[in-house]
C-alpha cells in the first residue's frame, strides 16, 4: 500500500485508509520504530505530502468517502511492504477501550513450600500466608509476595520453595535479600526461602525481570537453562523459554556477567547477551531494545521486526493456547505495541492481514496461508 501512495497509484479507500492513521498520529504517540526509523520518517513525510498534494488532487471525488472508523476501535493496522518480505504496523486501541484477557483453561499463581505444600497466591487471604526458616511470607495487599526474615535461624538453601505462574498472569515476589523480580507468564522460579551466607542462587525456567539488592559479600546468581548470570546489584530481564531455543540477558543497570557452557561474557547496559546451543562457547552480544525486551513488564506485546512464529509463541503463552500452522509458515515481519489485556480475538483480528487468517477452536489457534 506504501509502496502504491508512493508511485501515485493508490485507490481512494487507500488513500482514505492512510490519511486516518496519520490523522490519529497527529495526537498519539508514533508505535512505528525500525532499524531504518530516520528513513521510515522520510518516507512517511513524503507520503503524507502526496496525500495532501499530488494524490488528492488526482483522485476522483466520489472516491474521496472516509473509511468508517469503526476500523480503529478495536484495533488498526497499515501494511508496508520493504524488500521482498512484508512487514506489519500495528496500533492497539485507547486504553479505555481495552478489556481483560480471554485465557483458555488457565490456572492460578502458585506457591510450593519447601514441605510441598501448595498455596494458590489468587486465593490466598492477604498477611501472612507460611513461615519457614526464620522467614515469614506475607501477601500484600497489592499481591505482592513479601518474605521477611525475623530471626537469626541458620538458612539450608537446599530447603527451595517454588513460584509458579500459569498463562496471562505476570507477578512480583521480593525475596528475603530484599531483591524484586516479576515473573511473567508461564515461568517459576525456584528459591530458597533463606539465602546461605555464600551466595544467593535461583533458577528460572521462562522469563522474569530482576531488580537486585546490592550485596557484595553473596553474589546473586540467576540460572535459567544452559546459562548462568552473576550479579552483585542491578537490574536485567532473562528470557529462557525452553521452547524458544536460546535465553536472552538484557541489562538495564550495573553489570552481569553471562556464563554459558566454556565461555562466558561481562555486559553492559544496554546489552544484550545470547546463548545458542548445548555445546561450545555461543554467546553473541549485541545491543539491546530495552522497551521492547521490558514491555511485558508494562502489560504490552512488543514487536520490532519479529516473524509470525515469534509473534505466535508470545500470543500461546499469554493465553495458554497451542498453536498449528496448516501449509508454509508466511514470512512477515511486525512491528508495534498491543495491550495484554486485549482479548485473544482481538489480537488475532490485527494479526490476520494480507492473506494469514487463524481458525480458534478450543485452545487450539490454526494460522493458515491463503497467498
Amino acid at each position: 500500500m506504501l509502496n502504491r501512495f508512493r508511485t501515485g497509484n493508490a485507490t481512494g479507500e487507500e488513500i482514505a485508509f492512510l490519511e486516518s492513521w496519520f490523522d490519529l498520529h497527529d495526537t498519539e504517540e508514533d508505535l512505528i520504530t525500525t532499524e531504518n526509523e530516520l528513513a521510515y520518517g522520510d518516507m512517511k513525510a513524503t507520503l503524507k505530502s502526496r496525500i495532501d498534494a499530488e494524490i488528492v488532487a488526482a483522485a476522483p471525488p466520489t472516491r474521496w468517502k472516509r473509511m468508517p472508523l469503526w476500523r480503529w476501535a478495536a484495533a488498526a493496522a497499515i501494511i508496508a511492504v520493504i524488500g521482498t518480505g512484508a512487514v506489519f504496523f500495528l496500533r492497539q486501541q485507547p486504553t479505555s477501550q481495552r478489556q481483560q484477557a480471554r485465557v483458555y483453561a488457565t490456572g492460578a499463581p502458585t506457591l510450593r513450600l519447601a514441605d510441598g505444600t501448595v498455596i494458590a497466591l489468587d486465593t490466598a487471604a492477604g498477611g501472612q500466608i507460611a513461615s519457614q526458616q526464620g522467614v515469614i511470607i506475607t501477601k500484600e495487599k497489592d499481591g505482592t509476595l513479601l518474605y521477611k526474615t525475623t530471626s537469626t535461624e541458620k538458612s539450608d538453601p537446599d530447603q527451595q520453595n517454588v513460584l509458579s505462574t500459569p498463562a496471562g498472569t505476570k507477578f512480583k515476589i521480593v525475596l528475603p535479600d530484599n531483591s524484586t523480580v516479576w515473573l511473567n507468564a508461564a515461568s517459576t522460579l525456584k528459591y530458597p526461602a533463606a539465602f546461605g551466607a555464600a551466595n544467593r542462587t535461583v533458577r528460572l525456567t521462562g522469563e522474569a525481570y530482576f531488580d537486585i539488592a546490592a550485596d557484595p559479600a553473596r553474589p546473586f546468581v540467576v540460572q535459567a537453562g544452559q546459562q548462568s548470570i552473576q550479579v552483585l546489584g542491578t537490574v536485567f530481564n532473562v528470557n529462557a523459554y525452553p521452547e524458544d531455543g536460546l535465553s536472552k540477558t538484557t541489562l538495564l543497570q550495573g553489570a552481569v556477567k553471562v556464563s554459558h557452557n566454556d565461555g562466558s561474557v561481562v555486559i553492559q547496559p544496554g546489552q544484550q547477551a545470547i546463548c545458542e546451543g548445548s555445546t561450545g562457547n555461543s554467546i553473541r552480544t549485541i545491543t539491546a531494545d530495552t522497551e521492547k525486551e521490558t514491555a511485558w513488564i508494562n502489560n504490552l506485546f512488543s514487536f520490532k521486526n519479529d516473524n509470525l512464529p515469534s509473534v505466535m509463541r508470545d500470543v500461546a503463552r499469554w493465553y495458554n493456547v497451542q498453536i498449528r500452522y496448516s501449509g508454509h509458515i508466511p514470512e512477515e515481519r511486525f512491528f508495534g505495541e498491543i495491550s495484554r489485556s486485549s482479548k485473544l480475538e482481538d489480537v488475532l483480528k490485527i494479526l490476520e492481514i494480507n492473506g494469514i487468517t487463524f481458525d480458534v477452536k478450543d485452545n487450539v489457534i490454526t494460522v493458515t496461508n491463503k497467498n
